[in-house]
């Protein structure tokens, strides 16, 4: 059986095993944010149909700016951070690319579109001097795992001293509960940061995320970049988002509390997971297929590890829901558990 990739279209996930679809479904595959802005948006949709986006997104570049600490220059904003990824690649056309694994899938495919050979890596130190660029998720994506940013700013130095490029993706970074650093775009031209606004803000239909890089990296990549990519409403929507202090304290808070409770009642179960600053997180498994079948016929779908290097179906990764929901997976857990011990 081939499993699909992605989360967020438990239908599919369904008909591969051949399980009827309750009436209502759980995705803990998707890792989008749980929290609800509570607050009208207060925006006019339809008199943004009419006229062409602001090309250089320049109201939410001066956000970025300030939030993240770096001039306006270095800071491009896409279609999300996919369409970043693709540009990128097409810079390393049959050029040597590290992957640092376990990782989002989307990158493999990425560069080997633009016959970039790939090497999977999964220690800094297995990065050498023959490659041109490697790809890193910080924090993971599955695992959670987190590089801090001395670590990061240490391996920047050294992969310049050998002219290897970095690319830093980091979606989940907002979901930390600390205040994110942002590594020196500005003096070293090998880092790439790529950042997602649709996670946090739970928004993926919108597509928008952005990078940051020297002004010369930034240059270069709008050589290939579409115009009007980012549209008029991802843009009006983002900006409303990015002021809203409140909504995103009380994201920080609920996933620092919630992450705590749900590790705290799993282990009482017995199960052991891989410790996780972000929403999502991975809980150790003897047979994959056995809970994940059991639990989607509990309208409960979580993701599978078999296609990360590694994990090989070892785990299953969950993306923390509200704490009504997470209750209800954590009563099917313990009827797992339960129905298995007799």
């Amino acid at each position: 059986m081939k499993w699909r990739m992605h989360g967020a279209n438990p239908e599919k996930l369904y008909e591969q095993f051949g399980i009827p679809m309750p009436e209502i479904v759980i995705d803990y595959s998707d890792n989008g944010n749980a929290i609800k802005r509570n607050k009208p948006f207060n925006i006019n949709y339809e008199a943004l149909f009419y006229d062409y986006p602001d090309d250089e997104v320049r109201k939410l570049r001066d956000i970025i700016s300030v939030k993240d600490q770096v001039p306006s220059e270095n800071i491009l904003f896409a279609n999300g951070t996919n369409e970043i990824i693709y540009i990128l690649a097409s810079y390393y056309q049959h050029q040597t690319v590290a992957i640092f694994h376990p990782t989002y899938s989307e990158y493999e495919k990425a560069f080997k579109a633009y016959g970039a050979h790939i090497e999977h890596v999964f220690d800094f130190d297995e990065i050498k001097d023959h490659i041109s660029a490697v790809i890193i998720c910080n924090p993971n994506n599955p695992t959670g795992r987190f590089f801090s940013h001395e670590i990061m700013s240490s391996v920047v130095k050294k992969l310049a001293a050998q002219n290897t490029d970095i690319i830093i993706d980091e979606a989940y970074i907002d979901f930390m509960p600390k205040e994110k650093r942002t590594l020196d775009v500005v003096n070293y031209s090998n880092v790439y940061i790529l950042r997602s606004l649709t996670k946090f803000f739970n928004m993926s239909g919108l597509r928008i995320g952005y990078v940051l890089s020297h002004q010369n990296n930034i240059e270069k990549l709008k050589l290939r970049q579409p115009t009007w990519s980012v549209n008029s409403i991802a843009q009006a929507v983002c900006e409303v988002y990015l002021k809203d202090e409140e909504f995103i304290n009380r994201t920080k808070q609920f996933y620092a509390e919630e992450r705590k409770r749900f590790f705290a009642e799993i282990t009482k179960l017995g199960f052991k997971y891989v410790p996780s600053e972000v929403n999502f997180f991975l809980m150790e498994v003897e047979d994959d297929i056995d809970i994940i079948k059991y639990l989607l016929e509990h309208g409960i779908v979580v993701r599978h590890t078999r296609n990360f290097p590694r994990l090989d179906g070892k785990y299953i990764r969950i993306s923390l829901k509200s704490r009504e929901e997470n209750d209800y997976l954590l009563s099917a857990l313990r009827n797992y558990v339960n129905e298995h011990q007799k």
